[in-house]
């Protein structure tokens, strides 16, 4: 665990990128039919539409778009950036690092900063978070730290269990040193690789490789073996997760003025809320018109609710995730 009790090391700007496509649960089904209907989706998964990338657009396209805003929001150019962290399982290619991209799309390449991708599924962005703020913590400034995917590229029409769950889209945010008082104040990051296979894409990497075989059995798209239990292990995860993190930090959920969780489902998110007795009024959500955008939800939502003016400098903010893998990660940040 990464605590942060006395330099002041936090997060500078934020912006966020959705696709200009916005697709109702209706509109998908229009498109391809599956044997559930709009209703289910809001009652089992809670998604109303989500974004869907341009067939033009790649993930680096979506990164770029949210990296502007947040060095507009932190008020520094691209030039003034010292590393580029970008979270994505859904990369432009299989290699090279889709970060580099990234980079000579925000024509800094001659600066020679350094790129790279970060592969923690809905995690991602809080493995980001820890790494910006250990670099800062070594002497850098600024940490361009960004989400990006486009799951609807790796989702199964024919799969009800995964469709109508995912979305596109794209968040970042400058990590570098703040006011006294302000920033990160702990970051927890976890992994338990019992779970590997429960939510994975089987073909595609060495250990099954694109063959005909493997495009007939669909096997290039996510699959989700045991959705039911997924969701109750998500939720006793982030709710005793976050109640331990916090006793770490002597930090009480009465302190909080939001918590802030991936969006995987909006059922999770309730439930979680229940179990920490938080009124919903304390959980900032976008999954209801997003869906499920992977590493970017944390800081579509933050950059969101930011530009609302509904978080607000002075807020304490507890960020949690749990990720494919099985990853997981908290953060306690005050802005």
């Amino acid at each position: 665990m990464l605590l942060i009790p006395h330099t002041p090391i936090g997060i500078k700007g934020l912006g966020h990128y959705l696709p200009e496509e916005q697709v109702s649960n209706q509109t998908l089904l229009n498109e391809h039919p599956l044997p559930i209907d709009d209703a289910w989706i809001r009652r089992r998964i809670g998604v109303e539409s989500r974004h869907r990338a341009a067939a033009s657009q790649a993930t680096s396209d979506l990164a770029i778009a949210a990296a502007h805003k947040a060095l507009a929001s932190a008020q520094i150019s691209a030039d003034e950036i010292d590393l580029i962290l970008l979270s994505t399982i859904s990369p432009d290619h299989p290699n090279p690092s889709t970060a580099c991209a990234v980079q000579a799309g925000l024509g800094i390449s001659e600066t020679l900063c350094p790129s790279l991708d970060i592969s923690a599924a809905c995690s991602g962005f809080l493995y980001g978070l820890d790494l910006a703020t250990r670099y800062v913590l070594t002497g850098a400034r600024n940490v361009l730290l960004i989400s990006a995917e486009i799951r609807s590229r790796f989702t199964d029409p024919k799969d009800p269990a995964t469709f109508p769950i995912f979305g596109d889209g794209a968040g970042a945010a400058v990590i570098g040193p703040v006011e006294t008082g302000k920033g990160v104040k702990g970051i927890r990051l976890l992994a338990d690789g019992r779970g590997y296979y429960s939510v994975h894409i089987p073909a595609g990497g060495s250990r099954n490789p694109t063959r005909q075989e493997t495009l007939e059995r669909r096997e290039h798209f996510i699959r989700m073996e045991n959705g039911e239990k997924i969701f109750f292990e998500v939720v006793e995860g982030m709710s005793a997760y976050t109640q331990e993190f916090l006793k770490t930090l002597n930090c009480e959920l009465s302190d909080l003025d939001f918590l802030v969780p991936h969006q995987a489902n909006l059922h999770i998110l309730k439930e979680v809320a229940r179990r920490l007795t938080l009124p919903l009024e304390k959980v900032l959500m976008t999954i209801q018109s997003t869906g499920n955008t992977s590493s970017a939800s944390i800081p579509i939502c933050l950059s969101h609710y930011w530009e609302q003016g509904i978080l607000q400098p002075g807020h304490t903010v507890c960020l949690v995730a749990a990720g494919a893998g099985h990853t997981g990660g908290l953060a306690l940040v005050r802005f």
